[in-house]
């Protein structure tokens, strides 16, 4: 009789602890619901509201419409990092950069199929600007350094056909032939000297003063 009473005791002990514990767990599934409710009206309102944030890091960011369609690729990479703006097909019209050893960097401008037509940048200390037609061959060409620097134009095969330039104080202009060969130019040298010239048809050059 002592051993039954006992095991009711414990059996009702047993089931004020399960008691106690359904009141603990249905708790935590409010405050879970809460929780998650709270959130999504927080997700909701900060879709429809700016944001504002002090600092925010990250590998990558893309920045997309309504639709999800990526505008604006921000990133840094083993090959250095970069901006690319994109057109409603997908194709880079504006990209900005610079090089992971950081001995370079660019300003790059595409057509609309996204193919480059215009470079501008620094190449190991050394300030460039390329023009580039539809086939990607530079057409014209323009760079330099406290030594000198120079205007080039170039035909579709990238061969040069005219320069102009300026170097160690000397100023020349000259044309070039269809496979790139001087052919006749100008030149003031920096101690005042100025004269032309020109290549023959037996391939002398003859100067002009």
């Amino acid at each position: 009789m002592e051993s039954l009473i006992r095991e009711e005791a414990a059996l009702h002990e047993r089931m004020e602890q399960i008691e106690k514990q359904n009141q603990r767990l249905k708790g935590f599934m409010l405050c879970l619901v809460v929780s998650v409710l709270a959130l999504a009206v927080m997700g909701a309102k900060a879709g429809l509201d700016d944001g504002h944030f002090r600092q925010i890091t990250a590998e990558g960011i893309s920045i997309v419409d309504g639709a999800g369609q990526a505008f604006i690729l921000i990133g840094s990479g083993k090959e250095g990092t970069g901006i690319r703006i994109l057109n409603r097909s997908g194709k880079r019209v504006l990209g900005m950069g610079t090089t992971a050893d950081e001995g370079g960097s660019g300003l790059l401008v595409a057509d609309k199929e996204g193919r480059p037509r215009i470079g501008l940048g620094i190449d190991q200390g050394l300030p460039s600007v390329a023009m580039v037609n539809e086939k990607g061959k530079k057409i014209l060409a323009l760079g330099g350094d406290e030594q000198g620097y120079g205007f080039v134009v170039m035909d579709e095969n990238e061969v040069e056909r005219a320069g102009l330039g300026f170097k160690e104080g000397n100023t020349g202009v000259a044309i070039y032939d269809d496979s790139g060969k001087y052919v006749r130019g100008m030149i003031r040298q920096k101690d005042g000297i100025h004269y032309s010239s020109y290549v023959d048809q037996n391939g002398k050059e003859i100067i002009v003063k």
